[in-house]
C-alpha cells in the first residue's frame, strides 16, 4: 500500500476569456435615439433638406454626377434625401445612415483589437459626432455618405490578411477618391497612422508612400478636369463648410478622431481589462455615458427658433394656412422669415386685418415683402402669389430655379402660375420635369390634366381663387417698392380683398393712420359688411386725435371695439402715472391691439 505524497504544484496562468460583445445593444439604442429625434423635434431638418433639390429619374440628370470626384457620393445622397418627404421614412433612412459608421468601425475593431472589452466604445463616438452635426439644417446627406465610404474602404484594406492583398486593395484608392472626393484625403491620414502603428518592416513606410503618391496623382488629375477658381471646390469638395461654429467643431473632432483611430485602437487593445467591474465599465458603462452625452448634446444643439421658422415654412408650402396662423400665435417666431410666413398665412385665410397683432410683429413692414436678394429668393414669391400678383411670383420662382436649380417649390409654383395665366405650354414643360420624380409625379399629373381647360382651373380650390384675384390688365411692377403695387392691384380688381388687406396691413404696420382711414370708404363697395377689427382700432386712434370720424362708406364701428378703446384709454391714463412701468402694464392687458403697437412699438 503506497502513501500519498504532497506534490509541489505550479501556479496556473489566468486565462482571459473574450469579453461578451454587447455592442449591438448600443447600436440599436443609437439608432432609436436618432430615429426619434428626427421624427419629432428635429423633423424640420428633414423638410428643409428635402426642399433643396429634386431627384430626377433621367439619364441626363444622373450622368451629371459622374463628371467630377465626389459627385457620385452626391448622387447617392440626393437619392436618399428624396425620402425625407415623409417624416417616418426620412427619419428611418437617416438613422440607418448615421448608424453605419458605428457598425463599420465595430467590424474594424474586431480586426484591430480582437477580444477587447473596448470594441464598442471608440466605434460609437463618430456616429454620435455625426448625429450632432446633422442637427444643423445645412448638414447634407452627402457628408454622411462621404464618411461611410471612407470607413468602408478602410475596412476593406485592413481586412486583407496578406501584405500583397493590402497593396492590391490600396491600389483602388483612386476609386474611393472618385466616389467620395476629398473624403479620400481623410482616409489617407487614417491609413498612414495605421501603417505606422500596426505594420512592421519596410511595408510600414512603403504603403504610406504608395498611398501618398496615389492621393497626389488623384488631386493633380482632378485639378486638370475641374474648371473653377474656387480652391475649396478644387481640393476640398465635398467636405462640409457649414457656417456654424458647433458644426465646424464637430467636423474637426470627427476628422481628428478618425485619422488617429488606429492609434486609439492600438492603445485600447493593449489594456488588460480583467476584473468584472473593469469589463462592465469598458463594455457597458462608458458606451452608455457616450450615448447619454449625445442625447444631452442633441438637447443643447436644438434651436427652437430655427425649428419654428422652418415649420411655418412647411405649413405654408403645404397649404395649411390656418395651422400656420395658430402655430405662430402659440409658438411665436422671432425671425423675419417666420413672421413673413405668418402674414402670408393670415392673408391666405382672410384674417389679415382681424388677427395681424395676435402674433409677434417685430419687423414692421419688412415682414410683408422680402427684399430681392439671393438670401430671400426662395421665399419671396409667396407674398406675391398670396395677393394675386402672379407674374411677379412666377418671376421670383424662375429666378430661384436659375440660381439654386430645380426645387420642389419653385417647380410647383411655376406650374401653378402658368395654369393661372393660361400659359399651358409652360405648364406642360414644368409638369414634364416633376413627372420624372418619385414623389411629385402624381401632383404633376393631376395638374397636367388641368392644362387647356380654363373651367377646370377655375374650379380648383387654390387656382380658381387666384384666377379671381388677377388684375384686369397688366401693368409695370415696382420692383424696389413692392407695396406700391398694392393700390394698382385694388384699382384693377376691386374684388381682390387679399391685396386690399395686404395694403391696409402695410399701413397698420407703418402706423400710417391717416392714409389707412382714407381707404375705409371703399370697403362697402368691395363687399365688406363689417370693418375688420384692427382697422376699427386705427379709426378710433384717428377719431381720438382729430375729433371726427372719417368717411366709413356706410359701414359702422362695432360697439365691442368702442368699449375696448374706452378701457384702453382709461388704462393708459392710469398707467402713465408710473412711466417706468407704463409699457409693461399696457402690454399685459392690450399687447395684441393696434393701439399698443401704435404707442409702444
Amino acid at each position: 500500500m503506497t502513501k500519498n505524497r504532497n506534490k509541489k504544484t505550479t501556479p496556473q496562468k489566468q486565462v482571459l476569456l473574450p469579453a461578451p460583445d454587447r455592442s449591438w445593444y448600443f447600436f440599436v439604442a443609437f439608432f432609436l435615439i436618432a430615429f426619434i429625434y428626427f421624427l419629432i423635434p428635429g423633423n424640420y431638418v428633414l423638410f428643409f433638406l428635402e426642399q433643396q433639390s429634386l431627384f430626377l429619374y433621367t439619364a441626363d440628370y444622373i450622368l451629371e454626377f459622374f463628371k467630377k470626384p465626389g459627385s457620385p457620393a452626391d448622387l447617392v445622397a440626393k437619392f436618399l434625401t428624396q425620402f425625407y418627404i415623409n417624416s417616418f421614412t426620412g427619419s428611418l433612412v437617416l438613422a440607418l445612415v448615421l448608424s453605419l459608421p458605428a457598425v463599420i468601425l465595430h467590424r474594424i475593431n474586431r480586426k484591430l483589437m480582437p477580444g477587447s472589452a473596448l470594441t464598442c466604445l471608440p466605434a460609437i463616438i463618430p456616429s454620435c459626432l455625426l448625429l450632432i452635426m446633422q442637427t444643423h439644417y445645412y448638414h447634407l446627406m452627402l457628408y454622411n455618405a462621404g464618411f461611410v465610404l471612407l470607413l468602408s474602404f478602410f475596412l476593406i484594406v485592413v481586412s486583407r490578411e496578406m501584405t500583397g492583398d493590402k497593396y492590391i486593395a490600396l491600389a483602388f484608392f483612386p476609386v474611393l477618391y472618385y466616389l467620395a472626393g476629398a473624403f479620400g484625403l481623410i482616409f489617407t491620414g487614417m491609413f498612414i497612422v495605421y501603417s505606422l502603428v500596426y505594420l512592421k518592416g519596410r511595408h510600414r513606410y512603403l504603403m504610406p508612400l504608395m498611398l501618398a503618391g496615389l492621393a497626389g496623382l488623384c488631386v493633380l488629375l482632378s485639378d486638370k478636369f475641374l474648371i473653377t477658381d474656387d480652391i475649396k471646390q478644387r481640393f476640398l469638395y465635398p467636405l462640409p463648410d457649414v457656417n456654424d461654429s458647433l458644426h465646424r467643431l464637430m467636423f474637426r473632432l470627427m476628422t481628428a478622431f478618425l485619422v488617429l483611430y488606429p492609434l486609439i485602437t492600438r492603445l485600447a487593445g493593449r489594456l488588460r481589462i480583467v476584473r468584472p467591474r473593469e469589463r462592465f465599465a469598458a463594455s457597458i458603462a462608458l458606451p452608455a455615458i457616450i450615448l447619454c452625452s449625445a442625447v444631452a448634446a442633441l438637447a443643447a444643439a436644438f434651436k427652437p427658433q430655427t425649428a419654428r421658422v422652418i415649420n411655418l415654412e412647411k405649413l405654408v408650402f403645404t397649404g395649411k394656412y390656418q395651422e400656420a396662423v395658430e402655430y405662430h400665435e402659440k409658438k411665436p417666431s422671432e425671425n423675419l422669415i417666420g413672421q413673413y410666413f405668418y402674414n402670408i398665412a393670415l392673408s391666405s385665410t382672410g384674417q389679415m386685418c382681424d388677427r395681424l397683432f395676435q402674433g409677434r410683429q417685430d419687423f414692421r413692414t419688412s415682414s410683408l415683402f422680402l427684399p430681392w436678394s439671393s438670401e430671400h429668393i426662395n421665399w419671396g414669391a409667396q407674398a406675391f402669389y398670396a395677393i394675386g400678383l402672379i407674374n411677379e411670383a412666377q418671376r421670383w420662382a424662375y429666378e430661384e430655379m436659375v440660381v439654386y436649380g430645380k426645387r420642389p417649390q419653385n417647380m410647383k409654383l411655376l406650374v401653378k402660375s402658368s395654369l393661372i395665366n393660361g400659359n399651358y405650354s409652360m405648364t406642360a414643360k414644368y409638369t414634364s420635369i416633376l413627372k420624372k420624380t418619385l414623389f411629385y409625379r402624381k401632383w404633376a399629373m393631376d395638374h397636367e390634366k388641368l392644362a387647356g381647360d380654363p373651367f377646370a382651373v377655375k374650379s380648383d380650390p387654390d387656382l380658381g381663387k387666384k384666377v379671381n384675384l388677377l388684375p384686369g390688365q397688366d401693368f409695370f411692377i415696382f420692383l424696389e417698392t413692392p407695396e406700391s403695387n398694392l393700390p394698382r392691384l385694388v384699382n384693377q380688381n376691386p374684388g381682390n380683398r387679399e391685396a386690399f388687406e395686404y395694403m391696409m396691413a402695410w399701413l397698420l404696420l407703418n402706423k400710417d393712420v391717416e392714409m389707412l382711414v382714407d381707404n375705409v370708404r371703399l370697403m362697402k363697395n368691395m363687399g365688406y359688411t363689417r370693418i375688420p377689427g384692427y382697422i376699427e382700432e386705427a379709426i378710433l386712434i384717428y377719431y381720438n386725435s382729430q375729433g371726427v370720424f372719417p368717411d366709413l362708406g356706410g359701414l359702422e364701428l362695432s360697439s365691442e371695439t368702442r368699449l375696448r378703446f374706452e378701457q384702453y384709454f382709461a388704462a393708459f391714463m392710469s398707467a402713465r402715472q408710473n412711466p417706468a412701468r407704463l409699457e409693461a402694464l399696457m402690454k399685459k392687458q392690450f399687447g395684441n391691439t393696434f393701439w399698443y403697437y401704435f404707442h409702444f412699438r
